[in-house]
């Protein structure tokens, strides 16, 4: 079934499928089709890597409120002050990249993802997995703050330029990326914290 926060990520990742979907079609705003091209692209990118950082933003807290079920009553204040704890990092996730998502998850849950992060259809190990998705940031972040898509992101045809190949695979890679972590978070509710439905 899946956290609330992981139904949230799907139900808001329609937007980018939507908008990538738009791409060959003509704008009035622009008789330029690359430019309105290129516009729609990074729109659905900018969607895609809003999805996964608002996943990972509500799905730790949502993991650590499900573990306050199996905790002893005198431990309750610890836990209320690690639900602020966590709230507060997850305010300040800004950049979820490889690195600071896996930390992230790491610190609060204790549980590593690194093993699990393998984007199976296209890569068969962690680091080009890490490469692509690291890459659909790089590209979030370039045109975010005003820079030209950098050449050196794997899995452009072009260098330097989105295509709706690419902008496919990333929203399909964050897809699996917000999926495969719940079900991990899940795992660990079930086996290590005692809640016997997880997410549920």
């Amino acid at each position: 079934m899946g956290s609330a926060s992981l139904a949230k990520f799907e139900d808001s990742l329609v937007g980018a499928r939507v908008l990538a979907s738009f791409c060959g079609a003509t704008s009035a705003a622009s008789v330029d089709q690359e430019v309105t091209d290129q516009c729609l692209l990074r729109a659905a990118i900018a969607q895609a890597v809003g999805c996964w950082e608002g996943y990972v933003e509500g799905a730790l807290p949502e993991f650590v409120s499900k573990t306050r079920v199996q905790a002893h009553r005198k431990a309750w204040t610890l836990i209320v002050q690690f639900e602020s704890l966590v709230d507060k990092l997850t305010g300040e996730l800004n950049t979820p990249n490889w690195e600071k998502s896996r930390e992230l998850i790491l610190n609060v849950t204790g549980m590593d993802p690194y093993s699990s992060w393998i984007w199976a259809p296209r890569f068969g190990n962690q680091t080009d997995t890490k490469a692509f998705f690291d890459g659909i940031l790089q590209v979030r972040h370039s045109f975010a703050h005003g820079f030209s898509v950098p050449n050196g992101v794997p899995g452009l045809a072009v260098p330097g330029k989105l295509d709706l190949l690419y902008v496919n695979d990333a929203v399909v890679c964050l897809d699996f990326f917000a999926k495969k972590t719940d079900a991990l978070l899940e795992h660990e509710l079930t086996h290590r914290h005692g809640c016997a439905a997880g997410w549920n």
